[in-house]
């Protein structure tokens, strides 16, 4: 969860409405601002230790999430995270934090104890608590089919409740062992976190309570895709980080998987199981509520991507498996109400739904199969010189699965004609291949691909072929528009207001990419921000003429950032013409690259923009920036030699040729010299073999 809050008073964070068929059962959140912070704390002692501790309570609360502002896990350090209720247990480090958005595991209870535990070799950390988001009431909306409730409770070990949302997950066989739901789940990633498994009975009240953190998984927001556009066309298909406490997937903790049908059977009578995390009223024991229960009935309807079932469902169960009883495949996704006293039938969409299909081959984040790593040792080349035959590197190395060797491919398109290079192996999990002498104007792409042994194929890009990478031909040509590195201050054709000005970098690490004089917003004698307000202020650059430059263009720049680190606090932002392109990343110093969208007009100006927002938590370092670069790339293409592997010029590459090369091995200075390196060596006869045969 990646939301925060700064009012001064309760806030209850409201649910987008949903369509009045949707089968969600959300809770209602409570969010209340905290306001604590360790400070900066070192481990002094000769052993690992707790530095600092802090209980918090949301008193009433039936459940409890916390969230953190500004805070820093150095290796060696962590967040150990306890339940007064029932002694659940937690750990964070800096990246399960991230992994979490930034928040915590559910626990039970209203009360939870927060330590920051160091090893004494550990660098300065501290930590940050800012708000608390707690459970308090339910909510229901029925579709039991004529009137009374058959399910009962179940303990599938596939499927998991979404938190704190209120729908069913599943796990499926997709490469990566992940999840589908519904994708009016999806539809406000600020409240959708995590994924639980063995879920409790809930309180007599009917309020959750959740497993361990043991059983709960941070849901990876980059890899949700989704349609939340009605019955027959509601899925989402989406993935989880391994768990903080045992390092494992939700697959691997749970071992099993749901098989998807490749569409749902024609209605004939078979029945339809729904299994899910449905709400409950009376008479249903409310321990129910929210907890996973299954019901059996007939297969009722299928048209387009609708199907159809009189299986019992209620609020929660949005996102359920819809199984198929005959094969025990799942043949949908259970989304809306339907069935209501007099029978009726609840709705689902259809798992051969074509972008559903689209998202599960083309996979986001963690959803993405690890089971081959592919890659360009070297840098992916982008351009080549025309009528010059190149070698490429490439890697194919194992992952949860092993190439089959003979599988690996480079795959060349060529104004519209598609075929293979020759692939040789030249090390371990090394490849190359020669792209051989193009001329300008081609039009070229290209992707790798290999298979594993279990039969599964990765490629480079991973939704090659449908998306390739381009290569340019000719000489890339590369303008500095714009270079600066503060060293004799701000340029005066630059603006600076705030706390901008030219500074050491007394305040911040030496090293990197940031040395001498540079820019800071922040106080040179506090190294922080605080002036007790809130504090803003731009730098800007002059307007960069464009004229006669089409670009595209690279902007590069040094950083190093510390701010309360929490989302829509302390904003730090990179500007093009008004236009934001960057928000970078904490931590010291390093050189960001981004690549500028199309600019429009004759003029391009470059800002760094700092806005503190409000007057809390400004004790942090500030922005520190150095080292601004603005380059035009172009292409220049002017077609050479078009067949430089005739070294005897006779209009074909043949034994002549082969001869000449062979007697002017080692030489530097030598028409056989064929791919221009300075010698004339293996590569020079491997451009020499590919390009056997007549010139034209």
């Amino acid at each position: 969860m990646s939301f925060s809050t700064h009012a001064l008073a309760t806030i209850l964070l409201s649910i987008a409405a949903m369509p009045a068929a949707a089968q969600m059962a959300t809770p209602h959140l409570e969010t209340r601002e905290v306001r604590v912070a360790s400070g900066v704390l070192q481990n002094d002692t000769a052993a690992a230790a707790t530095v600092f501790s802090h209980l918090i309570s949301a008193p009433g609360a039936s459940s409890i999430q916390l969230g953190f502002g500004r805070t820093k896990l150095t290796q060696g350090s962590l967040l150990r995270l306890t339940s007064l209720t029932d002694g659940a247990i937690q750990h964070h480090t800096a990246k399960t934090l991230r992994q979490w958005q930034h928040c915590s595991a559910w626990f039970n209870g209203s009360h939870v104890l927060v330590e920051l535990v160091m090893d004494p070799t550990a660098a300065p950390s501290h930590v940050s608590i800012d708000r608390t988001i707690s459970m308090r009431g339910i909510s229901d909306d029925r579709s039991i089919c004529y009137g009374v409730d058959d399910r009962v409770l179940s303990y599938d070990d596939r499927s998991g409740r979404v938190a704190p949302i209120g729908c069913s997950g599943w796990l499926i066989d997709d490469p990566a062992h992940q999840f589908l739901t519904a994708g009016h789940c999806m539809d406000n990633l600020s409240v959708v976190d995590s994924m639980e498994f063995n879920v409790p009975l809930s309180n007599s009240d009917g309020s959750w309570n959740h497993p361990g953190p043991e059983d709960q998984y941070a849901i990876d927001h980059t890899s949700v895709q989704f349609t939340d556009s009605g019955i027959g066309n509601d899925w989402s298909y989406y993935g989880c980080f391994p768990n903080t406490e045992t390092g494992m997937t939700a697959y691997q903790a749970q071992g099993t998987s749901h098989i998807l049908a490749a569409a749902p059977p024609a209605v004939d009578g078979r029945d339809i199981t729904i299994t899910g995390y449905g709400s409950t009223s009376s008479p249903v024991d409310p321990t129910w509520y929210g907890v996973q229960k299954t019901h059996t009935g007939p297969y009722m309807h299928f048209t387009g991507n609708n199907i159809g079932y009189q299986t019992d469902t209620t609020g929660g169960n949005s996102g359920s498996p819809v199984l198929d009883e005959v094969t025990g495949m799942a043949i949908g996704i259970h989304t809306h109400a339907g069935c209501d006293g007099s029978g009726g039938y609840n709705n689902g969409t259809a798992i051969s739904h074509s972008d559903l299909q689209y998202a599960l081959a083309h996979p986001l984040g963690v959803c993405i199969p690890s089971m081959l790593v592919l890659g360009f040792p070297d840098g992916r080349p982008i351009s080549v010189l025309p009528s010059t035959p190149t070698a490429v590197r490439f890697s194919v190395e194992p992952g949860d699965d092993t190439p089959i060797i003979d599988s690996i491919r480079f795959v060349m398109t060529i104004d519209g004609v598609e075929g293979d290079l020759p692939v040789t192996p030249v090390g371990s999990d090394i490849y190359k291949v020669w792209i051989p002498g193009l001329t300008c104007g081609q039009i070229v792409s290209y992707y790798i691909s290999a298979t594993s042994e279990s039969g599964l194929v990765a490629t480079l890009p991973i939704d090659a072929p449908d998306t390739q990478y381009e290569l340019l031909i000719g000489e890339l040509v590369e303008t500095v528009l714009l270079e600066t590195n503060f060293d004799a201050g701000l340029p005066p054709t630059w603006s600076a207001g705030g706390l901008w000005h030219s500074a050491t970098t007394a305040c911040v690490d030496t090293g990197g990419c940031g040395d001498g004089t540079v820019m800071y917003f922040g106080i040179d004698s506090s190294c922080t921000f605080d002036t007790g307000v809130a504090v803003a202020g731009t730098i800007s650059s002059e307007a960069i003429s464009l004229s006669g430059i089409a670009g595209p263009f690279t902007l590069t720049y040094c950083t190093a950032l510390e701010t309360e680190n929490d989302t829509g606090w302390d904003t730090a932002r990179v500007l093009v013409n008004g236009v934001l392109v960057e928000q970078p990343p904490e931590g010291d110093w390093q050189t960001r690259t981004i690549e500028l969208p199309t600019i429009s007009g004759d003029t391009l100006t470059i800002a760094f923009d700092f806005d503190s927002v409000d007057s809390f938590l400004n004790d942090y370092r500030g922005w520190h920036i150095d080292h601004v670069q603005l380059v035009a790339r172009s292409i220049d293409c002017t077609d050479p030699d078009p067949c430089p592997a005739d070294i005897d010029g006779s209009g074909d590459v043949g034994t002549d040729d082969l001869l000449q090369l062979i007697a002017d091995w080692g030489a530097t200075d030598s028409p056989a010299d064929i791919n221009g390196d300075g010698v004339v060596g293996t590569d020079d006869l491997l451009a020499l073999i590919a390009a056997w045969g007549d010139c034209g």
